[in-house]
C-alpha cells in the first residue's frame, strides 16, 4: 500500500514500529521496525469513520500511545488515534484549532511537558499569517492555543517540518527562505534551521539558535533532527540531494 507520495514519516523507537500516512489510500499505515521487502502493514487505519481525507504527515506519541494527523481538506484539523488503532475506526480526539481558517501542515507531540505543536498557517484581521501553535497534548475541539510564535522577527514566512526535543522543551523548524521569483521559491540561501523554547517563547521573537541564514549553506531544508547523544543536528535539503549534519552542543 506504500506509493511514491508519502511526505511523512515516524519510527517509534520505544516500541519498534515504523508509521506512515499514505494519501492515495486515505491511510495511516504501521509496519514492524524491522519490516523487509515486500510486507504487509501491521495495522491500517483507513475507511470512512477515521475522517482521513488527506494525510500527508504524521507523529507518534509513544508515551501516551497516540497517533497525531494533520488534515489540510475540506476541513482542517489534528486527528488524534490510538497507537494500536486497527481497520475502520473514529479519533479518540479532534483538535478544530483557535476558530479562525487555519491549515495545520505538521504536528510534534512533547510527552514530557504535555504539549503539541502545530506549524500552521491562519488569517488574521484580514491577514496571511504562518507559525507555530502551542497547545495541551490533550485539547481537542475549537480551543486557544496556549501560545503562538509568529511574526517577522521569527522569520516564519514558511515552514518545513518540525521536531521537538522534551527534554528540553525545544522545537527544531526547517524554514525554505522567502523567495522573490521562481527560482527562489525552489531554493534560497536565506533558508534555515531555528530552535525555540515552547515552554517560555511565544509572539514574535527569534529563534533562540539558527542554522542557515543569508548567504549560508542550506537552500531548501526539509527534513530535520537531532542525535542528542552526540550534540549534532542532522538536517536534508531537497535542492542540494544531501543529507547534512551540525555539531552544535550548546543546544543540548
Amino acid at each position: 500500500m506504500l506509493g511514491r507520495t508519502m511526505h511523512g514519516i515516524f519510527y517509534d523507537e520505544i516500541h519498534d514500529e515504523i508509521t506512515v500516512p499514505q494519501p492515495f489510500s486515505q491511510s495511516v499505515m504501521t509496519f514492524r521496525g524491522g519490516a523487509n521487502g515486500e510486507e504487509a502493514p501491521i495495522r491500517v487505519i483507513q475507511g470512512l469513520r477515521t475522517q482521513l481525507r488527506n494525510p500527508d504527515k504524521v507523529t507518534v506519541d509513544p508515551v501516551h500511545n497516540e497517533i497525531f494527523v494533520p488534515e489540510v481538506s475540506v476541513e482542517s484539523r489534528v486527528l488524534v488515534f490510538a497507537r494500536e488503532a486497527n481497520g475502520n475506526v473514529a479519533p479518540i480526539r479532534i483538535l478544530e484549532g483557535p476558530g479562525t481558517p487555519w491549515g495545520p501542515s505538521e504536528v510534534a507531540v512533547d510527552p514530557v511537558h504535555n504539549l503539541l505543536v502545530v506549524s500552521a498557517s491562519w488569517q488574521e484581521g484580514g491577514d496571511s499569517r504562518r507559525g507555530l501553535m502551542i497547545f495541551n497534548r490533550t485539547d481537542e475541539g475549537n480551543v486557544k492555543p496556549r501560545a503562538i510564535i509568529s511574526g517577522p522577527k521569527t522569520g516564519l514566512q514558511r515552514t518545513s517540518r518540525i521536531n521537538v526535543y522534551p527534554p528540553r522543551g525545544l522545537v527544531f523548524v526547517s524554514v525554505p527562505g522567502p523567495g522573490t521569483g521562481p527560482g527562489e521559491r525552489i531554493a534560497s540561501d536565506a533558508s534555515f534551521v531555528g530552535v525555540w523554547n515552547i515552554l517560555q517563547d511565544q509572539g514574535d521573537v527569534p529563534p533562540r539558535w539558527k542554522i542557515g541564514g543569508p548567504k549560508g549553506l542550506l537552500r531548501q531544508p526539509r527534513g530535520v533532527t537531532y542525535d542528542a547523544k552526540n550534540k549534532t543536528v542532522i538536517v536534508s535539503d531537497k535542492y542540494l540531494n544531501a543529507v547534512m549534519t551540525y555539531y552544535f552542543p550548546e543546544i543540548f
